[in-house]
């Protein structure tokens, strides 16, 4: 059997897994459940890499395994499944729900060019890169649900500003933004604000069905 199966791709492959079970969610409507499986997508991505790294003296080719997996792994998780979720939430609006697909594409095309980009600079340079160009798509996992929250104050409007939100994150994705890579600090700090998140629906649903009832 081909492929590498072992405990340094064992995030990547949850997180594929959380990813499809969110598009097969919020492909029946259940917005709710597929943004949470969004959010777990976000917590094994983060990690993959730092799970990955404690195996000593990988190969060359489990190396570069490992990084065309995590790339269509992200692919699934960041861009078909906040696609799937705004294609539901957008559906109010018509034909214009569409657009929420230009998403996808800005999503597939900076991972691709990420990766042509790392593998020439691998060629030139070693250790892992301090930079990135344009938003990396992991913080969807971040952003959608925090979109989301807006529904329980401006649930009229909400399909309208979720468009908008995901064509601006879709324009951050290719545009030639220079962000600095996250260290630890920074991926706990990430994984704080998603618990944070979490709470804040809990919060914020228990007072909407307090106030309807």
């Amino acid at each position: 059997m081909i492929g590498i199966y072992n405990y340094t791709v064992l995030f990547t492959l949850f997180g594929t897994i959380s990813g499809v079970i969110g598009i097969s969610e919020a492909a029946k409507g259940n917005v709710e459940v597929a943004l949470f499986c969004l959010l777990l997508c976000g917590f094994f991505d983060m990690f993959d890499g730092l799970v990955a790294r404690t195996k000593k003296n990988r190969s060359e080719f489990e190396l570069q395994y490992g990084i065309q997996l995590d790339s269509l792994s992200d692919a699934i998780c960041f861009g078909a499944l906040p696609t799937t979720i705004a294609l539901q939430i957008t559906k109010p609006l018509g034909i214009f729900s569409a657009l929420s697909i230009l998403y996808l594409v800005a999503t597939i095309s900076r991972l691709a060019y990420f990766n042509v980009e790392e593998a020439m600079r691998r060629t030139k340079e070693s250790g892992s890169r301090t930079t990135y160009t344009g938003l990396p798509v992991t913080p969807s996992a971040l952003i959608f649900p925090c979109l989301y929250l807006l529904s329980f104050w401006c649930s009229e409007v909400f399909p309208v500003l979720f468009l908008i939100g995901i064509l601006i994150t879709a324009g951050f994705h290719v545009s030639k933004l220079k962000l600095p890579h996250l260290n630890l600090r920074g991926l706990l700090i990430c994984l704080g604000l998603g618990m944070f998140l979490l709470l804040a629906y809990f919060f914020f649903q228990s007072m909407y069905l307090f106030l309807k009832n």
